[in-house]
C-alpha cells in the first residue's frame, strides 16, 4: 500500500481507532434532544463509537428530512450478527438481501437485468402526468403518447401477430422473390428503415490508435447473432445440442405464431442451417484481440473487393442518409475473416432462400418488442432452455425503456425540469470535478509500462473536460421529432416511425454535430463527446444521491460509480496495455483471486478489467473524499470512514443501484480487504479475512 494511501485511511479513521471487536462495548454520546439519540441510538449499537472518542471529535448527525430517511434505509439493510470482519457484504446487506430471498434472488449475484431504479420510477411519474393539454405536435406529448400506446396491452393483443407478417409480406415474405438483385434492394431497406442489420452492425466511433483525436469513422463489425460464438468452443460441446435443439423449438414458435406452415420444419431448420455457418464464421472478442483483427483500417473500394455480396456503397449510404459515403473513405472493420465469409455463403447458390428468411427473421427481432406478449413468453422459454435467469418485469417498465430509447433527450430534459434542482446540480457539479481532479493524481501515481505510456495516459485524462449531461431546448426538441408520427393505440405503427431515429443518431455522430446529442437519463455510465466526458443526470437522484446527504455517502457511493465510469473510458481508449505485466489487471485478479479464496468460497468474480477499474475508482473515491471529510456529518452514529464504506457496499446491494459489478459480494470483500478503511475502521485483527498479512497493489509505485 502506497504511503498517500495510509495517509488517506489514517486521515478518515481518526475518529474512530478501536482495537479488537467490535462487539466488546460500545458508548451513547450524550446529546441535548431526546429525539436524535433515538434516531441514531441503533446505528451507534451496531457500530460502536471509542470510549476514548471525546465529544468534539464525533461527528454530527446530519438531520435533514433527507438524511433521515437515508439512515433509516442503511439501519435497515444492516446484519448486526455476521461477523463484519469476515464478510462486510453480509453485514452491510444482510437484512435487505434477506427480504429479497424469499423472491428466490441469490445473495448479491443475478440481478435482475431491468432492475426498477429510481429514475425508471421517476420517468414513469413524468410520463403518466400528461394529460394530453401540450401541443399535440411536441415531443414531450409524443413521448407520452408513445408510452401510452406501449401500455396499451389490450389493443396490441387483439392485432397479434398481424402488422409484422403484412410487413414482412411488404418486403417480399419468407421466400425469394424477384430477381438475385433483389437481396441488397431488401438489405438496404431493412437497414434505412428499420434499423435492421442482419449480416454485420454499423456504429460510429474514434480510432483508438489516436486517443487525442476528435474524428469519427464508421465501424463495421459482426452482427448480435442468435447462435453465440462461443458455442462453437470445445468447452461448450456437450452442451451445444441441446442448445441447438432448443433454438430450433424456439424457431418454430415464432414461425407457427406468424402463420407460417412449420410442417416438417423446412423453413426453422434452413434458419437454423444459416445462423450456424454466419456464427461458424465469427470469433469470439478475446480471439480478435489476439489475431489484431479489431480496428482494421480500409476503404470502401478495398471492402467492396473483399467481400463482394454485400452492395457496402449503397447499404451504408441507406444507413448514413443524406450523407453521401464515397469509395475511398476509411473506414474500420472489427472481423473481416468473418465479412469474408459471410459472404461466401451469401453467394451460395442453395442459400438464396435462407439469405431471404434470414432477413425476414432479422426482421421480426427488431420488430418483437411491439408484439403481444407470446413472442415475448418465447424468448423467456428459449432464455430458460439455455440455462439463462431472466426476470420479468411489469409492463410500465418495458414501457418506460422504450420509450426512453426513441425519446431520451425528452425524457432528460423534463427530468432536468421537474426533479434536479439548482443545489442538486451545483453539487453534482462539485463531486464530478473533485472526482476528476483526484483520478488525475491516482493515474500519476501509478506504476506504468514506460515513460511514453504515462505521459499518453496523463495527457487524455487533462484533455478532457468532464461535465452533467445536457439536452436540446424544447424547440430543438420539436424539431427533432418533427417527422416523427405517434397516433393513440398504434403502438406497432409508433414503434416503427422512431427506428429511424437511430440512423439519425449515427448521422450526427459521424458529422460531429454533437451538440443535439444527448445521453439517456437512464444510463450509467459516462460517454465521450469530443474532449468532452458526460455523465448521465440519473446518477444524481434519490436514493443514492441528494445534495442534503454527508459527503461520506456522496462520495462513497456516486463518486465512487464516476470514477469508475471514468476509468472504464479511459481504458478503452488509452490505458489497456500500458502497464507492466506485473501490475496488470490481470496480475490483480489473480492475487484477489487467491485471496478471496482465503475469504470465502464460491461466486463469480468478473472480469480482470472490471475488478482493476472498480479498486482504482474506490482508491480514487477515498482520496477525494479525504480533501472534503474534515466537518462533515454522518449517520446512524458511524464515523466517516465506517459510513464511505458502508453506503458503498449498500449501494451494490440496493434495488435501485446501477450495475457497478457483476459480483458485489467479491468486490466489497476484495475492496475491504485491501484498504486500510477495515483493518483501522473495524478493529479487524491482523490476519483476519478482511485485514490480511499480504494485500494486492493496483499498480502503485511503492507497492
Amino acid at each position: 500500500m502506497s504511503f498517500k494511501e495510509k495517509m488517506i485511511d489514517s486521515s478518515l479513521d481518526s475518529q474512530c481507532c478501536c482495537s479488537g471487536s467490535w462487539l466488546r462495548r460500545f458508548t451513547v454520546p450524550a446529546m441535548g434532544l431526546t429525539l436524535i439519540a433515538i434516531a441514531v441510538g441503533l446505528g451507534i449499537y451496531l457500530h460502536s463509537n471509542c470510549p476514548s472518542q471525546s465529544q468534539s471529535d464525533a461527528a454530527h448527525p446530519c438531520l435533514a428530512l433527507a438524511c433521515q430517511s437515508a439512515s433509516a434505509r442503511l439501519s435497515a439493510s444492516l446484519d448486526p450478527s455476521a461477523d463484519r470482519c469476515l464478510d462486510y457484504f453480509q453485514y452491510a446487506c444482510g437484512a435487505h438481501l434477506q427480504s429479497r430471498a424469499t423472491g428466490g434472488q441469490k445473495r448479491g449475484r443475478n440481478r435482475h437485468i431491468q432492475t426498477e431504479t429510481a429514475v425508471q420510477r421517476v420517468l414513469r411519474s413524468i410520463l403518466e402526468s400528461s394529460n394530453g393539454s401540450g401541443p399535440l405536435d411536441s415531443a414531450q406529448e409524443k413521448a407520452s403518447r408513445f408510452y401510452r400506446s406501449c401500455l396499451d396491452t389490450e389493443r396490441i393483443s387483439v392485432l397479434g401477430a398481424q402488422p409484422v407478417v403484412q410487413l414482412i409480406d411488404k418486403l417480399g415474405g419468407w421466400t425469394v422473390s424477384g430477381r438475385r438483385s433483389d437481396f441488397n434492394q431488401t438489405l438496404q431497406t431493412l437497414m434505412r428503415d428499420y434499423s435492421t442489420f442482419p449480416f454485420f452492425s454499423v456504429y460510429v466511433g474514434r480510432d483508438p490508435r489516436r486517443p487525442n483525436s476528435t474524428r469519427t469513422f464508421i465501424q463495421i463489425d459482426q452482427p448480435a447473432l442468435q447462435i453465440p460464438v462461443e458455442w462453437n468452443s470445445k468447452e461448450f460441446s456437450t452442451k451445444k445440442a441441446e442448445s441447438v435443439r432448443g433454438l430450433l423449438s424456439h424457431l418454430e414458435s415464432l414461425l407457427s405464431l406468424l402463420g407460417v406452415d412449420v410442417a416438417g420444419g423446412a423453413t426453422a431448420w434452413m434458419l437454423l442451417s444459416f445462423l450456424s455457418q454466419l456464427s461458424q464464421g465469427a470469433r469470439t472478442l478475446p480471439e480478435r484481440q489476439r489475431e489484431n483483427l479489431l480496428y482494421q483500417p480500409t476503404s470502401l473500394a478495398e471492402l467492396q473487393a473483399t467481400a463482394p455480396a454485400i452492395d457496402w456503397q449503397g447499404c451504408l449510404n441507406a444507413t448514413f442518409h443524406p450523407i453521401k459515403i464515397n469509395q475511398s473513405d476509411v473506414i474500420f472493420v472489427h472481423d473481416m475473416p468473418y465479412l469474408i465469409r459471410m459472404s461466401q455463403i451469401i453467394n451460395l447458390p442453395l442459400h438464396s432462400g435462407a439469405v431471404q428468411s434470414y432477413m425476414m427473421f432479422s426482421l421480426l427481432l427488431t420488430m418483437a418488442p411491439a408484439l403481444d406478449s407470446r413472442f415475448t413468453q418465447a424468448r423467456n422459454r428459449l432464455a430458460q432452455a439455455q440455462g439463462e435467469r431472466l426476470e420479468s418485469s411489469p409492463r410500465w417498465q418495458q414501457c418506460v425503456l422504450q420509450t426512453d430509447r426513441h425519446f431520451g433527450s425528452v425524457l432528460g430534459a423534463q427530468l432536468i425540469e421537474r426533479e434536479l434542482s439548482e443545489p442538486t446540480l451545483t453539487e453534482a457539479d462539485k463531486l464530478i470535478a473533485d472526482i476528476f481532479s483526484s483520478l488525475q493524481t491516482r493515474l500519476a501515481d501509478l506504476r506504468w509500462r514506460d515513460e511514453e505510456a504515462m505521459k499518453r495516459v496523463l495527457e487524455k485524462i487533462h484533455s478532457l473536460s468532464p461535465r452533467l449531461a445536457r439536452y436540446p431546448s424544447i424547440n430543438d426538441r420539436d424539431k427533432l421529432y418533427s417527422q416523427v408520427s405517434v397516433t393513440e393505440g398504434e403502438y406497432f405503427k409508433n414503434y416503427l416511425q422512431t427506428l429511424s431515429l437511430s440512423n439519425q443518431r449515427k448521422v450526427r455522430l459521424l458529422t460531429q454535430d454533437t451538440d443535439s446529442l444527448s445521453i439517456s437519463p437512464l444510463s450509467v455510465s459516462p460517454s465521450l463527446s469530443g474532449d468532452d466526458i458526460i455523465f448521465p443526470l440519473g446518477m444524481f437522484l434519490q436514493p443514492l444521491f441528494h445534495p442534503d446527504y454527508p459527503r461520506a455517502v456522496k462520495f462513497g457511493t456516486t463518486g465512487t460509480v464516476v470514477a469508475r465510469g471514468a476509468m472504464h473510458l479511459l481504458y478503452n481508449h488509452t490505458v489497456e496495455g500500458a502497464f507492466p505485466s506485473g501490475s496488470s489487471p490481470v496480475s490483480l485478479a489473480q492475487c484477489l483471486l487467491l485471496q478471496f479464496h482465503n475469504l470465502t468460497a464460491g461466486g463469480g468474480r468478473g472480469s480482470s478489467e472490471e475488478q482493476w477499474v472498480l479498486h482504482i475508482a474506490f482508491q480514487t473515491a477515498i482520496q477525494a473524499y479525504m480533501s472534503k471529510a474534515a466537518g462533515d456529518f454522518s449517520l446512524s452514529g458511524l464515523s466517516h470512514s465506517q459510513l464511505f464504506l458502508t453506503s458503498f457496499a449498500q449501494m451494490l446491494c440496493g434495488s435501485d443501484s446501477p450495475p457497478v459489478t457483476s459480483d458485489p459480494v467479491f468486490m466489497v470483500n476484495t475492496l475491504c480487504a485491501n484498504s486500510a478503511l477495515c483493518s483501522r475502521a473495524l478493529g479487524c485483527p491482523p490476519d483476519s479475512p478482511l485485514n490480511p498479512q499480504h494485500k494486492c497493489c493496483v499498480a502503485q509505485t511503492n507497492c
